[in-house]
């Protein structure tokens, strides 16, 4: 009996062993593959002053993306990470395709520079939406279904592991020290950004709408597709992290908040709503957090448009 325990203890051991040798290189691409599907080859070249025109980007994205789906063909212990790469390669076709959308004369007569602000910002997040909901179908097709990908509200009363707190308590705090440091540092860097109660008011019903798309979208689009194809390859802590990275570097240039402060932001702000994501099981938290701090951002959007 003691000879069978410790044979079987060995076989343990190895198989053990067999899973972690197979298991780095799978950490090892996946990080590669998310950092030269980042935007940090372009912020790279342009920090050493080359060129790096941005409509190349999204082709760079493509092709990179289209040589790692490749190689999750030719190496089988790296097979897992194929729906990653595949998400991340299909937002970049999506985006290009809605670009040639958003050209269109009949896009445009609806939503373009001419049309109200908005009109204008609603064909914005549409584009966002849209993007979304094509990556879901994406999923869909694969064999996957909404819970998978977190298409669902979630148990929002599920423990906020490391935090003491249920996520119904920790997921509004966060959003409101977000929603406080967005509005901080919107009025730090734009003190003509201060409002007033009589402007604000008659906005306040477009806006919610506005940025409930915009979260909404962003937070399917951008988080639970890709995180749903990673988390259970790497771990929730790895999913988290390089997804997180994807996003703020993301926003290194343009918008609000840019450069590496807003990179570094950002990241931390989607670390917390990844970590609400999968341990919520849903949509519903993310979607909310993400939603206070844009409210903020569109108030000022909008007042600033009119």
């Amino acid at each position: 009996m003691n000879q069978l325990s410790a044979e079987t203890g060995v076989k343990d051991q190895r198989a053990a062993h067999e899973r972690q040798e197979a298991y780095a290189p799978i950490i090892l691409i996946a990080w590669l593959g998310t950092l030269l599907l980042s935007r940090l080859p372009q912020i790279l070249l342009s920090e050493l002053g080359l060129i790096f025109p941005s409509d190349w980007s999204v082709w760079w994205w493509i092709i990179m993306g289209a040589m790692l789906l490749a190689f999750t063909f030719l190496w089988a212990t790296v097979r897992p990470l194929r729906g990653y790469f595949l998400i991340l390669t299909m937002i970049y076709i999506f985006t290009v395709l809605l670009s040639l959308l958003q050209a269109t004369s009949l896009w445009v007569s609806w939503f373009g520079p001419e049309r109200t602000w908005l009109a204008i910002f609603f064909g914005d997040r549409l584009g966002v939406v849209l993007l979304a909901l094509a990556l879901a179908c994406v999923l869909s097709l694969r064999g996957q279904t909404r819970q998978d990908y977190f298409l669902t509200f979630g148990d929002v009363n599920a423990p906020a592991a490391g935090m003491h707190l249920r996520w119904v308590i920790a997921g509004p705090l966060i959003a409101l020290v977000i929603s406080a440091l967005t509005t901080t540092a919107i009025l730090a860097t734009n003190p003509s950004a201060a409002l007033t109660l009589d402007k604000v008011t008659p906005l306040l019903p477009a806006v919610v709408v506005l940025a409930l798309m915009n979260a909404f979208g962003e937070e399917l689009a951008y988080r639970a597709t890709p995180l749903s194809q990673l988390w259970q390859v790497v771990g929730k802590g790895q999913a988290i992290w390089m997804t997180a990275l994807w996003f703020g570097l993301g926003h290194y240039y343009g918008g609000i908040s840019f450069g590496a402060i807003g990179a570094i932001f950002f990241t931390f702000v989607a670390v917390l709503f990844g970590k609400a994501m999968i341990e919520t099981k849903g949509l519903a938290l993310p979607v909310f957090m993400h939603l206070l701090g844009d409210i903020v951002l569109y108030i000022i959007l909008a007042v600033g448009s009119l």
